[in-house]
């Protein structure tokens, strides 16, 4: 995969903060110093989080948390997480939907995630609940959908030689998980051709809990997956923020800029101004220190 270009201008549009987790996996955020907060609108946009106690779900939350009103969903909320609504999305109920009117996007991350999964594993998680979601997003009028979509839907390339793997390549899963996370995408595109919104679509590589280092990745095609903390922020926000033009669906891949790695980000620039920084191959890649949220 070829580098993507050092473009300054794009690097200086990229606005929120990287996030850094210590090794008990809680969330720390330290904000970058080429923070624009130019790019976030004067009335905050409303963005509603499904699966926020999950991995991802709670590093964007600690990232966000200053810039977006967050609603926030998860199946498994708890007492000690009493901002997050406690719901089984599987189950199309009156009253998590009403918790989508007044929302600007929805990032739909709740999901089984392991991708050992059978079938009869991932129908309720992985395809109930995400044309749930999709459908009442769709009839509250939300701007566009975020969704957690996976390497896995292409994972059936790994062994195909060293041809680099683009989004425009056919769909090619490698598990059921993968061919559920390609049904939800092709969901969302009906649905953006239908209803007035856009639907953006990650095929996210591996993010690792806590600090998520490449040195703990266990071979070199995980390292070529690699998403960091900082680089997942940064994804999360482009697909979010950006603007799509003339176009309501978008698929781009969502990795770091591995050195080498045959992951294709050139639609990710491209198509949503996604710029990463962090390389899991890189020498001198940094890991600023953890700091505390108070």
């Amino acid at each position: 995969m070829p580098k993507l270009p050092d473009d300054d201008a794009a690097r200086a549009s990229d606005p929120l903060p990287i996030l850094y987790d210590d090794d008990d996996d809680e969330e720390a955020v330290e904000e970058s110093s080429d923070l624009d907060e130019d790019l976030i609108e004067d009335e905050p946009r409303t963005v509603l989080i499904t699966g926020a106690c999950g991995n991802i779900g709670r590093k964007l939350r600690a990232a966000w948390d200053d810039f977006y009103d967050l609603v926030l969903i998860d199946i498994n909320a708890g007492p000690d997480d009493p901002e997050v609504v406690a719901a089984d999305l599987s189950e199309f109920e009156e009253e998590w939907m009403s918790l989508f009117h007044g929302v600007d996007t929805v990032v739909h991350l709740a999901a089984t995630p392991d991708e050992h999964s059978t079938w009869e594993e991932l129908v309720a998680p992985n395809l109930d609940a995400v044309s749930n979601v999709f459908h009442a997003a769709a009839l509250a009028g939300v701007e566009r959908i975020v969704f957690a979509s996976s390497n896995h839907a292409m994972g059936g390339y790994r062994e195909l030689g060293d041809i680099a793997i683009t989004v425009d390549l056919p769909p090619r899963p490698g598990n059921p998980y993968g061919a559920a996370k390609l049904m939800a995408e092709r969901l969302g595109k009906s649905l953006s051709g239908i209803f007035d919104l856009t639907f953006v679509a990650l095929r996210l590589g591996w993010v690792q809990s806590g600090e998520n280092r490449p040195e703990t990745l266990p071979d070199e095609w995980n390292k070529e997956l690699w998403l960091s903390n900082g680089d997942l922020i940064r994804l999360f926000v482009r697909a979010v923020e950006a603007d799509l033009g003339d176009k309501s669906f978008v698929v781009v891949n969502g990795m770091s800029n591995n050195h080498g790695s045959r992951w294709d980000l050139s639609d990710s620039f491209e198509s949503i101004g996604y710029v990463p920084r962090d390389d899991s191959f890189a020498e001198d890649t940094r890991y600023p220190g953890p700091r505390s949220l108070g």
